[in-house]
């Protein structure tokens, strides 16, 4: 059976193969990382409302209840090194990365790092 995909279709296909195939390229490089590394756990809005942590005190990034003093320097500490038995290690983040990401968080909780 052969498929017509019509001009919307074939329009959309063009736009998804000039992106470079990928359908987040406008998102920024701390959104990408966060929703990558981070959100499965974090959830995206970074509450913590995900059905693993639920309940954790620190799940919750926007509260202001840190296990660390909540600098970024801190926060990256945490980030890069994990927590044991809760977070795995994010050590392979480039400094780049790593400052998007910081960017992006501070963000969801209406600061800037």
């Amino acid at each position: 059976m052969r498929h017509s995909w019509g001009a919307a279709g074939l329009a959309a296909a063009l736009a998804l193969a000039a992106t470079g195939c990928n359908p987040f390229a406008s998102r920024s490089l701390g959104e990408r990382v966060w929703r990558d590394r981070c959100a499965s756990c974090h959830g995206i809005d970074a509450r913590g409302n995900t059905p693993r942590y639920m309940g954790n005190p620190y799940a919750d990034l926007t509260d202001g209840l840190w296990r660390n003093e909540g600098d970024p320097d801190s926060v990256a500490e945490v980030v890069r090194n994990g927590v044991f038995g809760e977070m795995p290690a994010n050590d392979d983040l480039t400094r780049e990365e790593m400052a998007a990401l910081l960017t992006w968080l501070y963000g969801l909780r209406g600061e800037e790092p």
